[in-house]
């Protein structure tokens, strides 16, 4: 993560511990992405859970992660914005 914004100078890095809480908006991210991906998945199976899916959804949540963390700050930093 940058240290500054390039826009607006805000500071990310705010005091230790800050960004624990965006762990739980990541989850509710990953979440949503699962179940999104699971319901166009179910477009293209005959069985509402076929075991096929598993690989699909895991890559889906592998290649994810990555803009989970920062989106999941920079929605952190937004609730708690002054």
């Amino acid at each position: 993560m940058n240290k500054f914004c390039a826009s607006c100078h805000h500071k990310f890095q705010k005091e230790p511990g800050f960004f624990v809480g965006a762990m739980y908006v990541s989850y509710a991210l990953g979440i949503a992405e699962v179940l999104a991906t699971f319901f166009v998945l179910g477009l293209f199976f005959e069985k509402t859970f076929d075991l096929r899916m598993l690989p699909i959804i895991a890559t889906v949540i592998v290649l994810l992660t990555f803009f989970n963390v920062r989106f999941s700050r920079m929605i952190w930093m937004y609730l708690f914005k002054n």
